[in-house]
């Protein structure tokens, strides 16, 4: 037999994923609908979707356009994004150094964080004023392993080989690379500081990356210089670089 509280738990629990439902369909909904709409693609009761909706309209998490009668995500949820993206506010601290570094080279910065599952996701991006732009998406997660950021992660953690391959074979690149080259190129990086991808991770595009601690000393944080590949020597990816872990120092003791 069900209890009461049970019943009461239950519907609890169903409301809380109408919610989440909800949110989920006005951020990715490509324009605004009405409650009919949304209760039919949600197959959710329109009363109930109507009195959710109204919530989160209260709270600004949904917008209403009186002429339309349509909802659409509300400024409330960029709040949560962006506490959400980057908790301790790692990049709001770091961020006006790393457009004086986005002027003095050049380039676009990513900033990325660690998530749980070998995971990361871009917390922040800066670029220039430069004609031809890197576009990157903010909340994008990827693999942890992939691109330069990855190697540099892969470096700072100091990963077993055994793990680092299982991991390295479930990569996807667009211009493949060995195993041995990848390992070579994580090797490499503990060596200089930083890592390099060219053409790897997108084609076109010359990545140099490091790995950020705080002021724990505990991997967090990743830093990906990006610029197009074109004709990038050596001698400039390497001051790139360098310059990168002179930021890192930086920035290690700043952090948290």
């Amino acid at each position: 037999m069900t209890s009461n509280c049970d019943a009461t738990e239950g519907a609890k629990g169903g409301s809380v994923r109408s919610v989440l439902d909800i949110l989920t369909f006005l951020a990715t909904t490509g324009q605004p609908s009405g409650v009919n709409a949304i209760a039919r693609a949600l197959s959710i009761a329109p009363s109930s979707c109507f009195r959710i909706l109204k919530q989160l309209q209260a709270s600004e998490f949904a917008e209403f356009d009186e002429d339309t009668k349509c909802y659409s995500l509300g400024c409330g949820a960029a709040v949560l994004a962006r506490r959400a993206l980057d908790p301790n506010n790692a990049f709001v601290m770091l961020r006006p150094k790393l457009e004086q570094f986005v002027e003095a080279h050049n380039v676009a910065i990513g900033f990325w964080r660690l998530l749980p599952r070998r995971r990361m996701v871009l917390a922040g991006f800066v670029e220039g004023h430069s004609l031809m732009r890197i576009q990157m998406t903010l909340g994008q997660r990827l693999p942890m392993l992939v691109g330069a950021v990855g190697r540099a992660f892969a470096a700072e953690l100091c990963m077993p080989e055994d793990e680092l391959k299982a991991d390295f074979e479930r990569l996807r690149w667009q211009q493949p690379l060995t195993f041995e080259e990848y390992r070579a190129q994580v090797l490499e990086c503990g060596q200089k500081g930083y890592a390099v991808d060219r053409d790897n991770f997108a084609h076109g595009v010359t990545t140099v990356a490091v790995a950020l601690r705080d002021a724990q000393s505990v991997t967090r944080y990743g830093l990906s210089a990006i610029m197009f590949s074109g004709s990038q020597t050596e001698e400039r990816v390497a001051m790139v670089g360098e310059a990168l872990t002179q930021l890192v120092n930086w920035a290690a003791s700043r952090i948290h």
